[in-house]
């Protein structure tokens, strides 16, 4: 075999093996999306708002500042964020202070409104779907 030959093999083959293997990570993180979000609505059947798939943007004080993809849910006693790889931060509503709405969080912009939590402890960054709903239904 012409080793001109041989090289585009292995180029297409190498090729097709890290498509394969990306398409393999993103189903696993799809499937573990969809696991975790029953999860949620399992664990919570009196949701007043929620579960719904967002963004965690980060916390300042006592909470995790490593942002992530999460479920987040909103119940009578508390505001739930299950990341899809990691631990829930659970706030209970009794410790929230104050809800604002920001362009920005912790020096992280991504185009959308960002709802900031706010506690004694800190705060929480969180990307949903309507900023606004979750903001009312927060001031309780």
């Amino acid at each position: 075999m012409n080793a001109a030959v041989l090289i585009v093999l292995i180029s297409i083959l190498s090729v097709v093996a890290a498509i394969a293997f990306i398409g393999a990570v993103l189903w696993a993180v799809r499937r573990a999306s969809r696991d975790r979000g029953a999860e949620v609505r399992a664990a919570h059947p009196d949701a007043e708002l929620g579960p719904e798939l967002g963004q965690y943007r980060g916390g300042t004080g006592d909470f995790p500042r490593a942002r992530n993809t999460s479920w987040v849910v909103l119940t009578p006693t508390t505001l739930v964020v299950r990341p899809i790889l990691g631990n829930a931060v659970e706030l209970p509503i009794s410790e929230i202070t104050g809800t604002r709405i920001q362009q920005h969080f912790n020096t992280h912009w991504n185009g959308r409104p960002v709802l900031v939590v706010e506690t004694g402890r800190g705060e929480v960054g969180l990307t949903v779907g309507s900023t606004d709903r979750w903001r009312t239904a927060l001031a309780r």
